[in-house]
């Protein structure tokens, strides 16, 4: 499993980078689950960086224009990108998430990974989006690198709450076997990064100080690191946490 950490800036770059996070992604919360960070804020990650770890950038929570998310994903590559993760807000239907990552994967050339996001919330929301059960489908029909489930929204509702393990497990295994990676986000918290063991878990309110706005935290980085990579210290650390706690009396229980 890898660690990808979310930030705002430069000095949140370097922050992640010294607490072990193994991908750095560049986002603005405010623009939404997905936010595009700006183009200056995206090459000063990219400079703070320096090739130390892979560049992660999310081009948005798209509508259904294939044009302009390959406009999106050109601007980043030029930036600095090794990873655009597309956001599948405004597609429901499979064909039409076809045509726009397919759009986006002819437009970056094979000089950036190319990742589908789709919500675990996608049918509470109006309108509806793509249903992440079918990102084995979508990665199948278009050779795409990898898949991501967030959730849209950020009310405290994270990814378990519409997602259980034994589901997630199945997609996991349903997009290797389509040939590309999944990825979780969703409002995880310390004690669950790795409820599912899927090859990259995405983080930012697990790591920052007053939630998904506050100030990342550099120690926090490196407990959330601790627990993803498996070390005893993250291990006793993530049980010691409230959800770690929560999920010991689970066990206990059954």
């Amino acid at each position: 499993m890898r660690l990808l950490v979310s930030v705002l800036d430069a000095e949140e770059a370097r922050a992640a980078l010294a607490g072990g996070a193994d991908v750095i992604d560049v986002k603005d919360p405010r623009e939404g689950a997905l936010g595009a960070p700006s183009p200056r804020k995206l090459a000063e990650v990219v400079r703070a960086v320096d090739g130390a770890a892979p560049i992660s950038v999310a081009l948005g929570d798209m509508p259904d224009l294939p044009h302009t998310a390959a406009l999106a994903a050109c601007g980043a590559v030029a930036a600095g990108a090794n990873y655009v993760k597309v956001g599948l807000r405004g597609v429901r239907e499979l064909d039409r998430a076809v045509r726009l990552i397919r759009a986006v994967a002819r437009a970056t050339e094979g000089r950036a990974r190319v990742i589908a996001a789709a919500y675990a919330d996608a049918e509470t929301l109006e309108p509806p989006a793509l249903d992440p059960r079918l990102l084995p489908a979508l990665v199948a029909a278009t050779g795409l690198d990898g898949a991501l489930i967030d959730t849209f929204r950020k009310d405290g509702h994270g990814l378990y709450a519409y997602l259980g393990e034994a589901e997630l497990g199945e997609l996991l295994a349903r997009t290797h076997r389509a040939g590309a990676t999944l990825a979780l986000a969703g409002q995880l918290h310390r004690g669950e990064l790795t409820r599912v063991r899927a090859d990259l878990v995405g983080v930012r309110s697990a790591v920052c100080r007053g939630g998904r706005s506050g100030a990342l935290d550099q120690d926090l980085v490196a407990a959330a690191a601790a627990e993803v990579h498996g070390t005893a210290a993250g291990r006793a650390a993530a049980a010691a946490s409230p959800a770690g706690t929560g999920l010991a009396l689970a066990e206990q229980g059954r």
